[in-house]
């Protein structure tokens, strides 16, 4: 399996946002109408769909520092949210949809889409939310492991960090984080195991191929997985954040955090951390959010996650980083401190329900409460 060319921790994401009405706030399976006038725009390959019908992905180029990364992010939304206002439609982030029934989901009319529901029937619908993947470069396939193996100890505070995904099917999950549960129904979802080397994940790809549940590195649904056509390592656990100065932030935030690994900083002890532990560590990531106790398999002990994330910035601080990226480290950083996400869009629907929505109806005035988050995502984008 050949691993391509990349510069050593260039970085890039990948946003997946949710395509909602306007007058209900509800799913639109409109991503086709979005492509019709996409496909013909100069940075058409910066957008893509997805298997469902209400998403709609952008996907930025290759970036050395976070304040170029934010400005194409902000002129890619931007177009995004110019497109959906003429056709009665909203742009937004959030891991998951207040709304969203797994059985009225559209899937795509692609080849891609309709191999994914023959081969797992319900679960490329159910499985169908919105998540924020970063791409970090690698100069070789071990250096990627390497990497990949340390980014995957952080996954739990990657989750707590992110987290924007309490409601599902017209109810709160009691979970912030409800998104990165549903890879792990999958038997290659989930985390990635901490591997030797390059031939090592060869070996175990091989093995997975051979079950044909996965034919193709993109049928592995791994926290962290190698990518080898670009040359990077690329982290999937992040819910797509409400804005996008959260967005750029935890791509600045895991491109240190790989910097910190390939430095020798962050190093992971030679005899493997518990596994329950870490197990744990991303159940309770995914249910409390920053609020959860964490377990740091570097320092080998729990600790709360807001501190954890402390120790981690601190340390960035002291390493050689670049000034726009600590920027936004440093922004992240006090925005966790200030509010979580999954807090917003919880507190964003109970104002909703104060003002007498009937919660038993389809057709309630969801309105209010899905324009509010989008306005955060298009003030976050200087949209008007």
């Amino acid at each position: 399996m050949q691993f391509g060319k990349s510069a050593a921790l260039t970085f890039g994401m990948e946003l997946e946002f949710q395509i909602v009405s306007a007058s209900t706030g509800t799913l639109a399976p409109t991503s086709l109408a979005f492509w019709e006038i996409l496909k013909h725009r100069e940075d058409m390959a910066r957008y893509s769909l997805e298997a469902t019908l209400s998403t709609i992905e952008l996907n930025t180029s290759v970036h050395t520092d976070a304040d170029d990364m934010a400005a194409q992010v902000m002129a890619l939304t931007q177009t995004l949210c110019n497109i959906a206002g003429p056709m009665g439609l909203l742009i937004r982030g959030g891991g998951t949809q207040l709304t969203q029934f797994w059985n009225e989901r559209i899937m795509a009319p692609t080849d891609r889409a309709q191999e994914l529901t023959q081969r797992f029937g319900f679960l490329p619908k159910r499985f169908s939310t919105y998540g924020m993947h970063v791409h970090i470069g690698a100069a070789n396939a071990d250096s990627a492991i390497h990497m990949g193996n340390v980014l995957q100890a952080l996954c739990p505070l990657f989750i707590a960090m992110s987290a924007a995904s309490p409601f599902l099917q017209m109810a709160d999950t009691g979970f912030c984080a409800s998104r990165p549960l549903e890879p792990l129904i999958y038997p290659h979802g989930g985390p990635m195991p901490e591997l030797e080397n390059w031939h090592a994940f060869e070996q175990l790809a091989k093995e997975l191929f051979s079950t044909r549940l996965a034919t193709s590195l993109k049928d592995i649904y791994w926290d962290v997985r190698p990518k080898p056509e670009f040359g990077t390592i690329e982290v999937r656990v992040f819910d797509t954040p409400l804005s996008l100065h959260k967005a750029v932030g935890l791509a600045a935030f895991t491109r240190a955090c790989a910097a910190l690994a390939l430095g020798g900083v962050l190093v992971l002890p030679a005899s493997a951390a518990s596994a329950t532990a870490q197990r744990v560590s991303r159940f309770l990531a995914c249910r409390d959010g920053l609020d959860a106790d964490l377990f740091d398999p570097f320092a080998r002990k729990w600790l709360p996650a807001r501190q954890w994330l402390q120790v981690l910035v601190d340390t960035i601080i002291q390493a050689p980083v670049c000034a726009a990226d600590l920027r936004h480290i440093l922004a992240l950083q006090q925005l966790c401190l200030k509010e979580q996400d999954a807090t917003v869009m919880r507190d964003t629907w109970e104002r909703a329900l104060n003002q007498g929505f009937d919660v038993q109806s389809r057709d309630f005035a969801q309105s209010k409460y899905s324009r509010e988050l989008s306005m955060r995502l298009m003030a976050s984008a200087n949209c008007s």
